[in-house]
């Protein structure tokens, strides 16, 4: 099958092509909504902000109403024989496993994906949607992802990858790829901060009113969710405070008194239930923020360190070499763009 142009030929793809192009989101029977849906709003914003950017298509292998997983419909898609002949970038959505199944097999959107990806400047796919993207062809020899719990499916089906199981998404050439479901959104912002920098991208994160960007290097299973799992009601709200509020006194002696424990109580039940100790906890939400900053700003490490909670740049750094292996300006240098 045909497979995604490398090196010169992809650089000269890349130069034909740019915003203002065709954005083609390709859904089937049983389609998860929300990988559409995230997506679109996306770039429909970016449009809104810089008319003449995106002109959005919703596609479907035979066209009409489609419906999704969750009991509602997308209606009047456009069949894939209907599309505009110069897709500047598609986006395979995912679904369960019987919907990308009969998607691949039986409506034969891998074919028609094979056949049109050499003339598309990026090709991406949303979770499980990543599935359709190697039935193509199109993932051998690179590194994607999808959702976490079907990574070893990917890995089995296709040797070949070089599957991410811990990212959000990744970037591979021309080739896009995101994790499960919502992180269907930070892909779109992403590929808008291809575009249209950075500005623009954090422009729209605070109309969808996301609690923060994330980049594509960051795990699929966030620290916070995963401590709030097995975690009862007031710590789970704790956890969720931590999260927004790492410049805040959070030793132990502080957040007991937050949920009226004493400290001792409250270290012993915080790391039962959480699977980690206070301190820890702390140290990762911090440095958590502290990478989204320098991610996200040109501020100095004496500004982050204090914005995420870290008393000094000293401590900033010491924290960063225990959890990244770098400094906080080598994360910035490199790790920070991974995915981008």
């Amino acid at each position: 099958m045909p497979t995604l142009p490398h090196k010169d030929e992809e650089a000269a793809v890349s130069a034909s092509h740019g915003a203002g192009g065709a954005v083609v989101l390709l859904a089937f029977d049983g389609v998860e909504a929300i990988d559409i849906a995230g997506p679109a709003s996306v770039f429909s914003k970016a449009e809104q902000m810089r008319p003449g950017t995106y002109r959005l298509h919703i596609a479907s292998p035979a066209g009409g109403s489609v419906p999704t997983n969750g009991g509602l419909s997308f209606a009047g898609t456009l069949a894939l024989r209907e599309l505009p002949a110069a897709i500047d970038t598609l986006i395979v959505a995912g679904g369960d496993e019987p919907s990308v199944r009969s998607a691949i097999l039986e409506q034969k959107v891998s074919e028609w994906i094979a056949e049109v990806a050499p003339r598309v400047r990026r090709v991406g796919s949303v979770c499980t949607g990543a599935f359709a993207l190697a039935a193509a062809g199109l993932l051998d020899g690179r590194e994607a992802t999808t959702h976490w719990s079907a990574c070893d499916m990917l890995q089995q089906l296709r040797p070949r990858v070089r599957v991410q199981r811990e990212r959000i998404y990744v970037q591979d050439g021309p080739m896009w790829t995101s994790a499960g479901v919502t992180t269907g959104i930070e892909l779109a912002l992403a590929l808008v901060e291809d575009d249209l920098g950075h500005a623009v991208s954090m422009d729209i994160a605070r109309t969808l009113a996301l609690p923060m960007l994330r980049g594509g290097e960051q795990p699929q299973l966030s620290q916070a969710l995963e401590a709030q799992a097995t975690a009862s009601h007031r710590l789970r709200e704790l956890v969720a405070w931590i999260g927004t509020h790492p410049q805040e006194d959070l030793s132990v002696e502080a957040m007991a008194g937050r949920v009226q424990m004493s400290p001792r109580n409250f270290a012993r039940a915080f790391a039962t239930q959480t699977g980690c100790t206070p301190a820890r906890f702390v140290e990762q939400t911090r440095v958590a923020a502290a990478a989204q900053l320098l991610r996200q700003t040109g501020w100095t490490q004496e500004k982050i360190a204090s914005r995420s909670g870290f008393r000094s740049v000293d401590a900033l750094q010491r924290a960063f070499a225990r959890q990244h292996g770098v400094t906080p300006q080598g994360y910035r240098d490199v790790g920070g763009r991974e995915g981008r």
